[in-house]
């Protein structure tokens, strides 16, 4: 009884259908979903690629259930790594996904979530395999990772690196009764992330594509001014033009935080935890003020 509660027994893992990632896209009024499932006949001489099932329903609930009633054998979770949601996600749609997740799947603490790109997905057969080594790829290169716990920490927010085909990532901030907030490049997406809490690094060009820059990121607030630590900073020039590298990324990072903190405001939300580190430093800031925002090059 112990072994079958805790998902052991039944049937050997040979014998079942070990779901690798789930993504889900959004097609008129219905919703369609693709399991990429491992590949157990790699070892017998098979491709080495990932299965793929994919199926639709009026719901992400219903088409989740009618990909795996298509599966010969038991559906296994365990392994999963990977969730995406459909490019057009809200707040709410981010949580019924979510809830859907934990209540039937359960996954894996490891299991990372994006939003697929703008980019529509015609076939699963042909975009399923690429999809989802693009993302895994994004998550090791630039160290970023949205556990499915992070939708739920906040009551009102959430935000969720996006994939992108172009390099790096964008990063979108979902607001409940908001329009989602898009985030793009190293000084807006990754800053963005590296406040949410997702990522400490800094990778990818800047200035207009004319310089680039590697980092490591950490955040901290001292006496009401957020301060953004850059350590191991390595900076290139990708252009003849003379500008001080260091002064140009600093104040394309302060001026993505300004924007990103005026457009947070108007929704009410806090996915930075500004207001959290304000109240345990006794800081007193008035709602209209932004924060002081610094970049500390070490």
């Amino acid at each position: 009884m112990s072994l079958l509660l805790c998902g052991c027994g039944g049937r050997p893992l040979s014998e079942r259908e070990i779901v690798r990632g789930i993504l889900f896209t959004r097609q008129n009024e219905n919703y369609s979903v693709c399991l990429v499932l491992a590949n157990q006949q790699e070892e017998k001489g098979g491709t080495g690629q990932n299965k793929i099932v994919a199926a639709q329903g009026r719901t992400p609930a219903q088409a989740l259930e009618q990909a795996e009633e298509s599966l010969y054998g038991d559906v296994y979770y365990g392994l999963l790594d990977l969730v995406a949601l459909p490019s057009d996600t809200d707040w709410s749609l981010a949580q019924e996904i979510g809830t859907l997740l934990y209540d039937n799947a359960q996954p894996a603490p490891e299991l990372s979530v994006f939003l697929l790109g703008s980019q529509p997905v015609d076939s699963w057969a042909d975009s399923a395999d690429r999809l989802y080594n693009g993302m895994k790829s994004i998550e090791r290169t630039y160290k970023i990772h949205c556990g499915l716990q992070q939708l739920f920490t906040q009551n009102n927010v959430c935000a969720i690196p996006a994939y992108t085909e172009t390099g790096g990532y964008d990063y979108v901030i979902l607001a409940q009764d908001a329009t989602p907030l898009h985030c793009s490049g190293v000084t807006e997406a990754q800053l963005a992330a590296v406040l949410c809490g997702q990522t400490d690094r800094l990778q990818g060009s800047y200035n207009s594509g004319n310089a680039a820059c590697t980092a490591r990121a950490q955040v901290l607030m001292e006496d009401g001014v957020v301060q953004l630590h850059l350590r191991h900073v390595e900076l290139k020039s990708l252009s003849p033009q003379e500008k001080p590298l260091q002064t140009v990324l600093a104040k394309e990072l302060q001026r993505s935080f300004a924007t990103l903190y005026e457009a947070l405001k108007e929704t009410g939300t806090d996915p930075f935890h500004m207001i959290f580190w304000q109240n345990v430093q006794g800081v007193s800031v008035s709602p209209s003020q932004a924060p002081t925002f610094e970049v500390v090059f070490e």
